[in-house]
């Protein structure tokens, strides 16, 4: 069964309501100049521990700006599935993806069947 208007439109808010937290998680995540010491930023200069600790949430900072602009290619791709009302409309087998799957997930891809299946193949579920 296809999705109805209502559907359609409560998914489409869902999805935009994603992108705009994606996008200000991307604006937060921007890397920060290199050419700016600590000293430049804070005022304080840092010892072993406080550069450590730099780099770790650097790294997690830059880890977090990868998954927000991931998962943003993964609305935009949505968003052209619905254009081309084929947001519910697995990728694997064509058939359709349950509502509640997509107000879950607005952009999975694939019905739960096919899902499972992938997660199994590519080692993602583990039993």
């Amino acid at each position: 069964m296809a999705l109805t208007r209502s559907q359609n439109a409560k998914l489409q808010e869902l999805v935009e309501e994603r992108a705009a937290e994606l996008e200000e998680g991307i604006r937060n995540t921007l890397p920060k100049p290199v050419d700016e010491t600590t000293l430049e930023r804070t005022g304080m200069a840092q010892d072993q521990v406080d550069d450590a600790t730099t780099g770790a949430a650097e790294h997690l900072n830059h880890t977090m700006h990868n998954h927000y602009v991931d998962e943003m290619r993964q609305i935009e791709a949505a968003r052209q599935r619905a254009s081309s009302g084929l947001l519910d409309t697995c990728d694997d087998c064509g058939g359709e993806i349950g509502f509640q799957r997509l107000q879950a997930q607005p952009f999975a891809v694939r019905c739960l069947d096919c899902q499972e299946r992938y997660e199994r193949k590519n080692g993602a579920l583990r039993r």
